[in-house]
């Protein structure tokens, strides 16, 4: 279910209810940069957090990572769960390959992309990044590859740099 829109929906619905009449603000997923999501109840949360605490400079839009509509490059892209749900929808391995061009394209030349997961751990991470990398040079090495995508061929867009903490994990099932 985490890996649905639908769900994602529903979970700020009552969030935005809460808030709305506690004035309670849940657990707090947002910074001061500009903040997307596909969930618009997560938006208007967001913005209502914004609006009370007085963050009128913070930018907030409705924008699904897999076919954003955002035209700028970032140095820096935050992500706090949104690559854990998209593996978690029915159709995750093709959504994860989406997610990783998308985000490719938002990321400014020498910026930073910070993923924080509970779903994975560093390792997986890091050879996920590594196929994503691999499958750009395949793409630059065709003969019909367009300069842009010959330019993955030079400089991969992703590398690992570091991680702050790695938790102990354990695994449900066996």
């Amino acid at each position: 279910m985490l890996g649905l829109q639908s769900y994602w929906d529903a979970a700020y619905l009552d969030e935005l209810a809460n808030f709305r009449e506690h004035g309670h603000a849940g657990e707090i997923w947002f910074t001061d940069l500009t903040g997307t999501d596909y969930s618009e109840g997560a938006i208007d949360l967001a913005q209502s957090l914004a609006d009370r605490d007085g963050f009128s400079n913070i930018k907030f839009l409705v924008d699904d990572i897999l076919e954003t509509k955002l035209d700028r490059q970032f140095q820096l892209v935050m992500d706090k769960g949104t690559l854990d749900a998209i593996g978690l929808h029915p159709d995750g391995p093709i959504k994860r390959i989406m997610y990783w061009d998308s985000v490719s394209k938002l990321l400014a030349p020498g910026g930073i992309l910070v993923i924080t997961s509970c779903n994975h751990t560093k390792d997986e991470l890091v050879q996920e990044v590594e196929n994503f990398n691999q499958r750009n040079i395949a793409i630059s090495q065709e003969p019909s590859a367009t300069k842009d995508q010959e330019t993955h061929r030079d400089h991969p867009p992703f590398r690992y740099l570091n991680h702050v903490r790695t938790y102990p994990t354990f695994m449900f099932g066996g």
